[in-house]
């Protein structure tokens, strides 16, 4: 009797929906894994009558976890890493923003936006007198760099700027959100084969490790808990995740 091959490669998008629909199903980019594990609560009664080996076992499914390995740096992955929440930095130009300084060569003064460095940007020291970008200060893609020989002293800057466009993830503030996950796969050993896994439901666990210098391509590696989903009560169905394959 012939078999048929079935062997796998997979690939394929992944995509994420906050769990009470709230927002789109929506990518989250390039990803290189995708891989779920599975923990077994096991108890065994022993054979005591003679012969070794065990009388009876029962095996229950104690917890299901997934890993995914993304690539994108986007602001949605980097907060599901770190718990965090997103937000879009206002563009409004800001007018005397006051910052502390020292007045020490090399110092960087940070504004509190990134700014843009294509609109104006004027600069004055506490008592209101203008400094002059190249005597007094070397403008930085996040604010400015002090020079020791120009006016700046420790009696602070006043910034006015126009914020660069940009996203703001506050890490650690979000630690109950739940998703759905949906991947969108094919089998690149069978001519791009079909697949997909709907996840009902999962929470995000922080990242252990997320690098931001590095002399290689970075990526983000995601834990989540598979997390039973209580809507799904009809007999037959799983309450955590379902596969179809093409056939």
């Amino acid at each position: 009797m012939s078999t048929v091959d079935r062997s796998f490669i997979g690939a394929g998008s992944i995509y994420l929906q906050p769990h009470d629909k709230s927002a789109p199903l929506l990518p989250i980019g390039n990803v290189s894994e995708f891989n779920f594990s599975f923990e077994e609560d096991k108890k065994e009664l022993k054979n005591y009558l003679g012969g070794g080996g065990n009388r009876n076992t029962i095996s229950r499914i104690s917890g299901i976890t997934a890993s995914v390995v993304a690539h994108d740096f986007t602001a949605d992955n980097i907060s599901l890493a770190l718990r965090g929440s997103v937000s879009a930095a206002g563009t409004v130009a800001i007018s005397a923003e006051e910052h502390p300084s020292h007045g020490v060569d090399g110092e960087l003064i940070p504004f509190k936006f990134m700014p843009d460095q294509a609109q104006t940007i004027t600069l004055s020291d506490g008592a209101d007198v203008a400094l002059e970008a190249g005597t007094d200060y070397e403008l930085t893609q996040s604010g400015i760099k002090v020079i020791g020989t120009g006016e700046i002293g420790a009696n602070g800057i006043k910034a006015t700027y126009t914020p660069l466009s940009s996203n703001l993830i506050q890490a650690l503030v979000e630690s109950g959100r739940e998703f759905t996950l949906f991947m969108e796969g094919l089998n690149d050993a069978q001519e791009g084969l079909s697949f997909n896994i709907r996840v009902h439901r999962v929470k995000f666990s922080p990242v252990q490790n997320l690098g931001f210098i590095s002399d290689d391509f970075a990526s983000i590696p995601l834990q989540l808990d598979v997390l039973a989903d209580s809507s799904l009560s009809e007999s037959g169905l799983s309450a955590f995740l379902q596969i179809d394959l093409a056939t």
